[in-house]
């Protein structure tokens, strides 16, 4: 714990905390939150999440934030062809059994938060996912379980076992009540390649793969101009 309570780690923590608030702000405005009172709760939370990453992100052989110009493009080019490989996927599949499901969900709610109706809503869960979403989910406990286990292995498990629970968590709060286990994989496999880039490519691939893999909601009916 000593490498996260440092003063320097501290600063690091809090400087990619405001960028990732930055990049919540639209999401919170479109979930019609509170604006003042999430923005600080964010960007306190994030600080705190943040905070692993920036302490721990080198662990077990990890490149941590910022890498060599190499690696970076390796990383980018990876998220990009997985990106683009599985957007048909969901598009021509998966988002026609998420839209049902959505749809018959107790909560009338989530569909407009998981399936944004406006291009301004899609570009907020695009940032919200490559930014909050994917630091809570993969990067930060990523290299929490590295830190704890000192294995790559072992953490990857750790993290896809935690998406596996907070996906339950969601299905449950928003009434779905098909398709959940479809729901329940794609969240763990996402999570999964997610965490294997952030652990071979660093931060900024793993960021640029999750806003890839939202892009699918600018091509789905539910997806206004």
């Amino acid at each position: 714990m000593r490498d996260f309570l440092t003063e320097t780690n501290l600063f690091k923590a809090a400087g990619l905390s405001a960028i990732l608030t930055l990049m919540t702000m639209g999401r919170l405005v479109h979930a019609e939150k509170p604006f003042g009172v999430y923005v600080g709760l964010t960007f306190a939370l994030m600080a705190f999440v943040c905070g692993a990453v920036t302490a721990w992100g080198k662990r077990g052989g990890m490149p941590g934030i910022v890498t060599d110009s190499q690696t970076l493009l390796r990383g980018l080019a990876l998220a990009a062809t997985v990106s683009l490989v599985l957007l048909p996927v969901q598009v021509l599949w998966l988002d026609p059994s998420f839209l049902d499901a959505l749809e018959n969900a107790e909560s009338k709610t989530r569909m407009e938060l998981a399936y944004p109706s406006t291009a301004n809503g899609c570009l907020s869960l695009v940032l919200w996912s490559a930014g909050f979403q994917m630091m809570f989910l993969q990067a930060a406990p990523m290299s929490f379980f590295v830190r704890l286990t000192g294995s790559q292995a072992w953490a990857l498990g750790l993290c896809v076992a935690l998406r596996s629970f907070v996906a339950y968590l969601q299905i449950d709060e928003a009434g779905v009540t098909e398709h959940a286990v479809l729901f329940t994989v794609w969240a763990m496999v996402t999570t999964g390649v997610g965490c294997l880039v952030f652990a071979r490519f660093g931060l900024a691939p793993t960021m640029f793969l999750a806003a890839g893999l939202d892009l699918n909601v600018f091509f789905v009916p539910s997806s206004g101009p």
